[in-house]
């Protein structure tokens, strides 16, 4: 069961005790991790190329839809990639044989196949839309000490038909699970919906590939899957309640930008 509330900023929802998906996401890979970073508050050696670019992305694909045109977006992509490998934040830490220049090449590539692929939509009403959700526990309808706090990627308007869209930059598309069960998506549609209206969520997935591609999928949320959500925030809450922070060991360590506090 959740609520919702879109009156102040994702800054000042983020100022007040709160979780998030991506809180969620990283407790559930690892408990140790979740506790390194957003306990301890211990800063990571390293910033992954990954995320990163996927940032630089998503301020790109606002500008789109906010009117910016193919020549504007690479420019937009170059600077802001170029800007952020070099800011004084924690390196960026690139994948093996890879450079800023073929990352930026990479981008550009993408762009062209995004707005070959992605028609603009007639309205746009938000992008970045900073939302709360109120959640309680399904079992015992009690409401939980902290709010899910986040930002909608876009909402839009075509054909007279209500959407969220959520952009991601991958490696490969979304298998069929992922499709079905990512929380992210539950989370923008229960926000949305209770300020816009009845909406469709659409998942645009452009895949970092030789050949880049765009991957665009119509997801269906319900009921059940807005009880898993608040099944998995409820668990979780509990698990950081009860100090559990134990690591869990595998390839993942070797990219891990925390391992170095972890041991």
């Amino acid at each position: 069961m959740l609520g919702v509330s879109m009156k102040a900023s994702l800054a000042e929802l983020r100022r007040q005790p709160h979780t998030s998906i991506a809180q969620l996401r990283m407790f559930l890979h690892c408990p140790r991790q979740y506790r390194l970073k957003y306990m301890d508050r211990v800063q990571p050696s390293f910033r992954p190329i990954a995320m990163v670019f996927g940032s630089v992305w998503h301020e790109t694909v606002d500008k789109y839809l906010l009117g910016a045109g193919p020549e504007e977006m690479r420019e937009l992509f170059r600077g802001g990639l170029e800007a952020a490998v070099k800011t004084n934040a924690p390196p960026v830490l690139f994948d093996e044989d890879e450079d800023l220049g073929q990352m930026i090449d990479l981008g550009v590539r993408m762009i062209g196949v995004f707005v070959e692929r992605v028609p603009r939509p007639k309205r746009v009403l938000g992008v970045e839309v900073d939302f709360l959700l109120e959640v309680a526990d399904p079992s015992t309808g009690e409401m939980l000490p902290v709010p899910l706090v986040g930002a909608i990627d876009a909402v839009v308007s075509t054909s007279g038909r209500k959407a969220v869209w959520e952009f991601k930059t991958a490696a490969r598309k979304w298998s069929a699970p992922m499709l079905q069960y990512d929380l992210q998506p539950t989370a923008y549609a229960m926000a949305a919906r209770k300020v816009f209206g009845k909406v469709q969520v659409v998942l645009v997935v452009a895949t970092k590939t030789k050949k880049p591609d765009i991957q665009m999928e119509h997801l269906s949320r319900g009921k059940a899957d807005e009880r898993d959500l608040a099944a998995t925030v409820v668990s979780v809450l509990r698990g950081i309640k009860a100090g559990m922070d134990h690591p869990v060991r595998g390839s993942q360590c070797v990219s891990c930008p925390f391992a170095w506090r972890c041991r």
